[in-house]
């Protein structure tokens, strides 16, 4: 007998999840592995559409492998699509991808922003929410006209869940949280911002209708997908952070959710939208603002390269494994109260660091030394990113964080004493979990609270440890 399950899919930076739960919320199986990036010298990256696609279906079967080795039988009732926003697909007149997918942190789209008309220049921000930089959407655009795509002539523009939503048998759709991270959505008003699109020499409609997350958008089609999933539900979840916040209870107005992976990522649930100079304020602090999944939230989105910091710093220290992250955490637990002023600093934490810098003090220096100072620079950096939300929103209500590094339970304690009334979620792969959860609600036809829902599949009996390993060697505990 077929055991139906629900699947949620998180196509993220460094990898995709992909994780099977049962219509009771009980975790069978869940399979990672690296996102298949294309690497430039210039510290740029891309991917065909394709080749990401076989990539996350890979993922997905492998999933379900797993999970029937637990239940003999899965058949997928409803899939839903989480991952990054920036990074999307542009579809020719044909309905097939014109181009590759860029990833978000190409810099790519830099120098033609330079360039652009100072009126768009200087409206972006205030508009989008976001800062003008290679980042968003936009700028891959504009870089693909410069090399000869002719906007024109395409259909759409996907970010890669709605994409991926999309190859399986759905209409393609704009999500509003993805479209709110590509720089080509008015925030004001809620809607495509036409002189930029005319600028971008595209069409009216290259961004689709727009769909709420959870919305089922079709069935997954049987020319295109492994058997178990064919005629499930599919749908698109949203933008990462903000589904990742649903999977960890952290959606409520006033809360701060903090993401701490390989890049930590603060995000300030808010009720009201800001107004432009509000916005513009943020970007030059280096913060975005977008939107929610969830009807009438809107977030504060902000970012250290902390993560990616401690993992360096790991990586230094050869301290980069399991063995390596117990130490350091009894060696900080089992020390006396260390010192206000250590005798090293660390810097690198920023979101526009790219070196990582010691400096030192004393030679009588341990790798617990190192670790102390290193977790006191990320603690620093990611107060300085909730000072500036503070600055134009009232101080959050409540604090959670959830992700890789806070199984270190010395990360835990520099968090706690960085945030004194931070709660650490339960949920392990929050977005992924988020998505699976939304891909339930679908099914359903998006009846009852969504919230309420994802308390119910995190009841305390239903998350067993999942600690399969990916399918490549894991550089950072993210």
């Amino acid at each position: 007998m077929s055991t139906s399950v629900v699947m949620g899919v998180d196509v993220g930076s460094t990898e995709t999840k992909a994780l099977v739960l049962d219509r009771a919320g009980h975790r069978l199986a869940i399979d990672r592995r690296r996102t298949p990036w294309r690497r430039n010298r210039d510290g740029g990256a891309d991917i065909e559409a394709d080749v990401l696609t076989d990539s996350v279906l890979s993922a997905i079967v492998n999933a379900l492998r797993q999970a029937e080795a637990t239940v003999d039988a899965a058949t997928v009732e409803g899939i839903a699509f989480t991952g990054m926003a920036e990074s999307g697909v542009l579809l020719g007149g044909d309905g097939r991808p014109a181009a590759p997918v860029i990833a978000w942190f190409d810099p790519r789209g830099g120098e033609e922003l330079a360039a652009w008309p100072v009126e768009l220049a200087d409206e972006f921000s205030g508009r989008t929410g976001l800062p003008l930089s290679p980042l968003c959407s936009a700028a891959k655009l504009l870089w693909l006209t410069g090399q000869g795509h002719d906007l024109s002539t395409a259909s759409h523009w996907l970010s890669v869940p709605e994409y991926l939503a999309h190859f399986l048998g759905a209409p393609p759709a704009a999500e509003p949280s993805l479209l709110s991270r590509t720089g080509l959505l008015d925030q004001a008003t809620g809607k495509p911002w036409t002189e930029l699109l005319e600028a971008l020499g595209a069409p009216a409609g290259l961004l689709p209708e727009s769909a709420d997350a959870g919305k089922p958008l079709g069935t997954v089609r049987a020319d295109r997908a492994p058997d178990a999933l064919r005629g499930a539900v599919v749908t698109v979840a949203g933008h990462d952070h903000p589904v990742a916040s649903v999977g960890a209870h952290a959606a409520d107005d006033g809360h701060l959710f903090d993401s701490c992976g390989t890049s930590e990522a603060l995000m300030r649930v808010i009720s009201e939208p800001l107004a432009d100079d509000q916005r513009r304020r943020l970007t030059e602090a280096g913060l975005a603002q977008g939107m929610h999944l969830l009807p009438n939230r809107w977030i504060l989105l902000g970012g250290t390269r902390g993560g990616l910091m401690l993992g360096r710093t790991l990586r230094m220290l050869g301290l980069d494994h399991a063995e390596g992250r117990a130490r350091l955490d009894a060696d900080l637990a089992g020390s006396a109260q260390r010192p206000a002023h250590p005798p090293l600093r660390v810097h690198g934490a920023h979101a526009a660091a790219t070196d990582i810098v010691l400096a030192l003090a004393s030679d009588d220096i341990s790798p617990a030394d190192v670790w102390d100072a290193a977790l006191r620079h990320a603690m620093t950096e990611s107060e300085a990113v909730i000072a500036a939300m503070e600055r134009e929103v009232p101080a959050a209500s409540s604090v959670t964080a959830a992700g890789g590094w806070t199984r270190m339970s010395s990360f835990r304690n520099a968090k706690a004493t960085s945030l004194p009334a931070t709660r650490f979620a339960d949920v392990d792969q929050p977005s992924a979990f988020g998505a699976a959860v939304i891909a339930e609600w679908a099914t359903r036809g998006r009846t009852g609270e969504l919230a309420g829902l994802a308390a119910e599949f995190t009841h305390p009996d239903h998350h067993p440890s999942l600690t399969s390993a990916p399918t490549q060697k894991q550089e950072l505990p993210a």
